[in-house]
């Protein structure tokens, strides 16, 4: 079931699980934050949901931060609707799950997430990508791309990082740039202007 995260006082999701195990990865997410789903009456440690992610080795005390009293309703700008059609440009303010239709371009100044199920006919353009669905077009982001191994992508990636589990179909070409800056697709070559040659005199 789906989980919501508290961080410094914001509330991210909903997320799948494995979603949650990524950013703990990433560091995105530490194992001392809390986390909520559905039915729980109080918020918890992601590090007693997900036991097998280590805590570090001098980590935050738990008791510095406590629970809230009950969680917050989930807040609607993490979660698009999936009955909702977006045929152009989707400018996302944050991180956000498309779980609608789109077709044309998705642009994010942090992480765009594809859950499973989703597919979308859109260029990606953001901080990150993290996609468990299907994405005809390319990926191009500053930071991580990640294909998880339900994912189906039909486009070039261009990233900082690039991981593909297995399972994950990719059709495609990698452009890795530690750099962080995108690479120009199709970038013309440079021209040296010819010196003109001096002409003889007899």
């Amino acid at each position: 079931m789906p989980l919501f995260v508290s961080k410094n006082g914001q509330t991210f999701g909903p997320h799948e699980p494995e979603e949650v195990a990524i950013f703990l990865g990433t560091g995105d997410f530490l194992p001392e934050d809390f986390c909520w789903q559905e039915g729980w009456p109080e918020w918890r440690p992601i590090s007693s949901v997900l036991p097998d992610r280590p805590l570090p080795a001098q980590p935050h005390a738990v008791a510095d931060a406590p629970p809230m009293a009950s969680p917050p309703p989930p807040q609607s700008n993490g979660h698009i609707p999936a009955d909702i059609e977006i045929i152009g440009t989707l400018k996302l303010p944050d991180e956000r799950a498309v779980t609608c239709r789109v077709e044309g371009e998705i642009q994010s100044p942090s992480t765009v997430i594809i859950p499973r199920g989703v597919r979308v006919k859109a260029c990606i353009k953001a901080e990150s990508a993290v996609i468990f669905g299907t994405v005809e077009g390319d990926v191009q982001v500053t930071g991580r791309a990640v294909l998880k191994s339900s994912s189906t992508l039909h486009g070039d990636i261009r990233a900082a990082r690039v991981l593909v589990e297995e399972g994950a179909t990719f059709n495609g070409k990698s452009h890795v740039n530690p750099g962080g800056t995108a690479v120009q697709k199709n970038a013309a070559p440079s021209r040296k202007t010819p010196e003109p040659t001096k002409k003889r005199t007899s």
